[in-house]
This record gives structure tokens, C-alpha cells and sequence, in this order.
């Protein structure tokens, strides 16, 4: 090979790098199973949430965008998936960690509808957020504690909190703290056949404990999303034994608590963490569970 040979080798190389898929970006479902694949989010700091599930139909909910500054990374993850069309987004609560990519996939993306609670806030990332509903006419919802809905035939999502009560009671303050909005989270129960999975958002503790209190008997899952990223405020012992999951989920680009990861490894779950195993894979065949990094 010449030189003029190898220089066009190294071009075309480089050109099916661009444009191939990375491999854990790959689409990988296959007909029978729901895929739930949670992003690993480059950032110097805490990135937030993305969370992707796809039906075994092929529907698709997308829970979170992570922040603005990683908007492109979820972005580009998608295209290479070849995924332009989304037919849920979620968004937990409206903290720029999990809103903020949502300024790059609603502009990307066909949305079918989004989902969120009734809570308000005052930061430009989330009237940035709101003005790019209306300039993209996505229709939005607000849904709360009871509302159920499913993704294709076979995948049921019930929203577990929060209730009417404690958004009505947000709804007139004139101030949540941080700790207020991340407890109006949405938590999410998905159900596929015999598999069962908790979606968390920000809890923290104190809504833990009610939720143990309220609804013991829907928080036993399988898996379980680890609430605010396996951080410190959340994650007690008590919520832990009520779910008592099989697998745990801690998405958090930077681990916020080795105490916390502790805490589920000895209640008997197998962790999982997107800081050590970056992008995780999760399926389901409605009867068995996988999880690969």
C-alpha cells in the first residue's frame, strides 16, 4: 500500500467511526423483552437523569434529559440508536440536572406527549424549558398520585406520587426549597408480566418514610431506581427493606455516597452505578431480569 493508499484508508476509518454507532448505543431490543437503558452523562459535575425504556412493541419513554451542558450527549447516544421519535418524556421534577437537556431533545426529537407534575419554579432553566413547549407545540400533562397509563400493550406505568394533596399544598406556598420540589418528585411503578420496576426521581427521606407508610405494598420491586442519584439524603434503611430490591440502580456520573451504595449491597441488591459501569442495560423478558455495564 502507498502512501496516496494508506492516507484514503485512514479517511474512510475515520469517517465509519463518525458515522457508526457507538457499541453501547447500538439498538439491541429484541421483540419480546422491555430495554431500559440508563445514560452515563459526561459532566465535572453531577449530570442529573436519562433514562430511556422501550417496549418489547417498541414504544418508547424517555425519564429525564440530565442538564443543558449534556443535552448533546443524549442527543447524539439517540441519533446513534436511531432512535427521532419518542412517545413519552417524563420529566421528574423541574431541577436542572433533569430538565436541562430537554433544551436540545425537544428541538430534536418527535415527541408524543410529556408528562410532568404541577410545580412551578422560577429558574431560567425551567422557563426556558416551558417557552420551548409552547414554541415546539408538544403537548404536556400534568399528572399525580393514581394516574396510569401504558407503553404498548404490554407495559404499565402508575404514577405512586405525588398526590393531589401535597401539590395543592406546594401550589400555595410562595417558595419550595430544594427539598420541597425533589420530594413532589414523580415516582413511577412499571410493570412488564412479573418483572416490577421503581422509578424515583429526587426523594428524599422524608418522603421515603410516608411512602413506606401510604403504599408498603407497591414499593416491593425488582429493580429499583436509587432515589436523588444514591445521594446521602435519600436511600434509608426502612424505604430500602419495603422495596427490598433485587437489583439497584444508582445514576450518578460521580458517586455521591459510598455509604449509601453500602447500604443497598448489604440489604442482598446487586448495584449497579453509571460512575463505574457507565451506560447500563437492562432487560426484561417479563420473567427474568439482565442488567449489563
Amino acid at each position: 500500500m502507498n502512501s496516496q493508499q494508506r492516507w484514503w484508508f485512514f479517511i474512510v476509518l475515520l469517517i465509519i467511526s463518525i458515522i457508526a454507532p457507538t457499541s453501547g448505543f447500538a439498538q439491541t431490543n429484541d421483540a419480546d423483552k422491555l430495554e431500559i437503558r440508563y445514560f452515563y452523562l459526561e459532566a465535572d459535575k453531577k449530570s442529573g437523569d436519562a433514562i430511556l425504556l422501550e417496549s418489547p412493541d417498541g414504544k418508547r419513554m424517555l425519564i429525564d434529559a440530565g442538564m443543558e451542558q449534556t443535552g448533546q450527549q443524549l442527543d447524539r447516544y439517540l441519533k446513534q440508536m436511531q432512535i427521532d421519535q419518542i412517545d413519552y418524556v417524563i420529566s421528574t421534577h423541574p431541577h436542572h440536572d433533569h430538565i436541562g437537556g430537554f433544551s436540545t431533545i425537544l428541538d430534536s426529537l418527535d415527541i408524543g406527549v410529556l408528562l410532568m407534575p404541577n410545580i412551578k419554579h422560577s429558574t431560567k432553566t425551567y422557563v426556558d424549558f416551558t417557552n420551548l413547549l409552547t414554541k415546539q407545540k408538544i403537548p404536556y400533562q400534568y399528572v399525580k398520585e393514581g394516574d396510569r397509563f401504558t407503553l404498548g400493550e404490554d407495559v404499565e406505568v402508575e404514577v405512586i406520587s405525588p398526590s393531589e394533596e401535597d401539590l395543592d399544598s406546594a401550589a400555595k406556598e410562595k417558595h419550595l426549597s430544594t427539598a420541597d420540589i425533589n420530594n413532589l418528585s414523580l415516582v413511577l411503578k412499571v410493570t412488564y408480566c412479573d418483572n416490577t420496576f421503581l422509578f424515583t426521581g429526587d426523594l428524599y427521606k422524608k418522603q421515603e418514610k410516608q411512602l413506606v407508610a401510604a403504599k408498603k405494598e407497591l414499593l416491593n420491586v425488582d429493580l429499583l431506581d436509587a432515589p436523588h442519584h444514591g445521594d446521602s439524603t435519600s436511600s434509608s434503611r426502612q424505604f430500602i427493606n419495603a422495596v427490598n430490591p433485587k437489583y439497584t440502580i444508582i445514576s450518578a456520573n460521580i458517586l455521591q455516597s459510598k455509604r449509601v451504595m453500602k447500604r443497598y449491597e448489604q440489604s442482598g441488591s446487586h448495584v449497579y452505578t453509571t460512575s463505574k459501569h457507565q451506560t447500563i442495560v437492562i432487560t426484561s423478558d417479563g420473567k427474568e431480569i439482565h442488567v449489563s455495564g
